[in-house]
């Protein structure tokens, strides 16, 4: 049997998103970052960085600018932006096994596919209760302003 981590995972696309938000929520009073600045600060990669950043921007989570004084920031105050609606919209929510894609001889009559929906729903409602300044407000927070001031001044 195969061990995973867990056994919900979110993607790469909604960590990367999450953690972008979390970086935009730290800059001081909605201020401009760039995403260099950010994939340098979480080791991530600068490309995977910028599609993330182009996918919040349609969804009107954070607000982009081209040129020389371009850069991202939050489009909504942190307040506002609760985990699990940002989570929904970019996982999208649907049945967590292959039963939902194809012929089933069970379809209609297993209560499987509704039991992991209503997992599915729950995992979203308890992400809910939590908005990016309330995960701000503690360690993260006192963190990523470390990093963001990292940033700002690399030093030698």
């Amino acid at each position: 049997m195969r061990r995973k981590d867990s056994a919900l995972r979110l993607s790469l696309y909604t960590d990367l998103s999450l953690r972008l938000l979390l970086y935009l929520a730290a800059v001081e009073a909605g201020g401009w970052t760039t995403t260099p600045a950010v994939a340098r600060a979480f080791g991530v990669s600068l490309h995977h960085l910028q599609k993330v950043a182009r996918g919040l921007t349609g969804a009107g989570y954070i607000e982009a600018r081209q040129g020389r004084a371009g850069g991202v920031r939050l489009a909504r105050p942190p307040v506002e932006v609760r985990l699990g609606a940002v989570v929904a919209e970019l996982e999208g929510l649907g049945c967590l096994v292959e039963c939902g894609r194809g012929p089933c001889p069970l379809a209609g009559r297993c209560l499987l596919k509704h039991a992991l929906d209503a997992a599915e729903r729950s995992f979203v409602r308890e992400l809910d209760r939590f908005t990016l300044a309330d995960v701000l407000a503690g360690r993260t927070g006192a963190a990523l302003r470390e990093l963001i001031a990292r940033e700002a001044d690399p030093g030698p």
